[in-house]
Protein backbone atom coordinates (compact mmCIF):
# COMPACT_ATOMS: atom_id res chain seq x y z
CA UNK A 1 0.00 0.00 0.00
CA UNK A 2 1.32 3.60 -0.59
CA UNK A 3 1.75 5.91 2.43
CA UNK A 4 1.03 9.51 3.03
CA UNK A 5 3.76 10.38 0.81
CA UNK A 6 2.99 8.45 -2.02
CA UNK A 7 -0.27 10.02 -2.24
CA UNK A 8 0.86 13.41 -1.94
CA UNK A 9 3.79 12.59 -4.49
CA UNK A 10 1.20 11.75 -6.96
CA UNK A 11 -1.18 14.26 -5.92
CA UNK A 12 1.71 17.11 -6.53
CA UNK A 13 2.57 15.24 -9.75
CA UNK A 14 -1.03 15.96 -11.06
CA UNK A 15 -1.21 19.42 -10.13
CA UNK A 16 1.70 20.00 -11.06
CA UNK A 17 0.94 18.61 -14.82
CA UNK A 18 -1.89 20.45 -14.78
CA UNK A 19 -0.39 24.30 -14.06
CA UNK A 20 2.03 23.36 -17.00
CA UNK A 21 -0.58 22.20 -19.27
CA UNK A 22 -2.72 25.71 -18.09
CA UNK A 23 0.25 27.73 -18.85
CA UNK A 24 1.03 26.23 -21.60
CA UNK A 25 -2.62 26.75 -22.99
CA UNK A 26 -2.41 30.36 -22.28
CA UNK A 27 0.90 30.98 -23.53
CA UNK A 28 1.74 28.71 -26.22
CA UNK A 29 -0.98 26.51 -27.52
CA UNK A 30 -2.65 29.34 -30.33
CA UNK A 31 0.67 29.30 -32.51
CA UNK A 32 1.59 25.37 -31.51
CA UNK A 33 -2.13 24.89 -33.46
CA UNK A 34 -1.35 27.18 -35.81
CA UNK A 35 2.28 25.84 -36.59
CA UNK A 36 0.58 22.36 -37.43
CA UNK A 37 -1.65 24.13 -39.29
CA UNK A 38 0.92 25.14 -41.93
CA UNK A 39 3.06 22.41 -42.04
CA UNK A 40 -0.21 19.82 -42.83
CA UNK A 41 -0.51 22.80 -45.63
CA UNK A 42 3.18 22.53 -46.46
CA UNK A 43 2.55 18.66 -46.55
CA UNK A 44 -0.32 18.63 -48.91
CA UNK A 45 1.22 20.72 -51.20
CA UNK A 46 4.06 18.86 -51.45
CA UNK A 47 2.15 15.73 -51.96
CA UNK A 48 -0.21 17.25 -54.44
CA UNK A 49 2.74 18.00 -56.72
CA UNK A 50 3.90 14.06 -56.17
CA UNK A 51 1.02 12.45 -56.29
CA UNK A 52 -1.61 14.73 -58.40
CA UNK A 53 -1.87 11.74 -60.15
CA UNK A 54 -4.55 9.91 -57.67
CA UNK A 55 -6.13 12.94 -57.74
CA UNK A 56 -7.14 13.45 -61.53
CA UNK A 57 -4.57 16.44 -61.80
CA UNK A 58 -2.56 15.64 -65.27
CA UNK A 59 1.14 15.84 -63.88
CA UNK A 60 4.11 14.16 -65.73
CA UNK A 61 5.03 10.80 -63.53
CA UNK A 62 8.22 11.54 -63.11
CA UNK A 63 11.27 9.39 -61.20
CA UNK A 64 11.64 10.79 -57.65
CA UNK A 65 7.55 10.40 -57.21
CA UNK A 66 7.78 7.20 -57.85
CA UNK A 67 10.81 6.83 -55.68
CA UNK A 68 9.00 7.96 -52.70
CA UNK A 69 5.55 6.60 -53.07
CA UNK A 70 6.37 3.83 -50.62
CA UNK A 71 7.73 6.81 -48.13
CA UNK A 72 3.98 8.20 -48.76
CA UNK A 73 1.81 5.39 -49.21
CA UNK A 74 0.44 5.26 -45.48
CA UNK A 75 -0.41 8.50 -45.83
CA UNK A 76 -2.14 8.58 -48.87
CA UNK A 77 -5.16 7.56 -47.97
CA UNK A 78 -5.71 11.12 -45.34
CA UNK A 79 -4.27 12.92 -48.10
CA UNK A 80 -6.74 11.78 -50.43
CA UNK A 81 -9.58 12.63 -47.83
CA UNK A 82 -8.91 16.07 -46.57
CA UNK A 83 -8.29 16.96 -50.44
CA UNK A 84 -11.22 16.15 -51.79
CA UNK A 85 -13.70 16.98 -49.07
CA UNK A 86 -15.68 19.39 -49.93
CA UNK A 87 -15.37 22.83 -48.09
CA UNK A 88 -17.89 25.45 -47.14
CA UNK A 89 -16.90 29.41 -48.12
CA UNK A 90 -16.97 30.01 -44.53
CA UNK A 91 -14.87 27.44 -43.41
CA UNK A 92 -11.95 28.38 -46.05
CA UNK A 93 -12.49 32.65 -44.92
CA UNK A 94 -12.05 31.16 -41.42
CA UNK A 95 -8.71 30.23 -42.28
CA UNK A 96 -7.74 34.43 -42.81
CA UNK A 97 -6.79 36.19 -39.63
CA UNK A 98 -7.93 39.94 -39.24
CA UNK A 99 -5.87 40.91 -37.00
Amino acid sequence: MKGITGRLSTTADRVKKIVSDFIFGMSTYEIYRETLHIARSYKDSVYLLLLGEFLGIPFISNYYALRLLPYLVGELEAFKRRSLREKDLLEVMSEFDAH
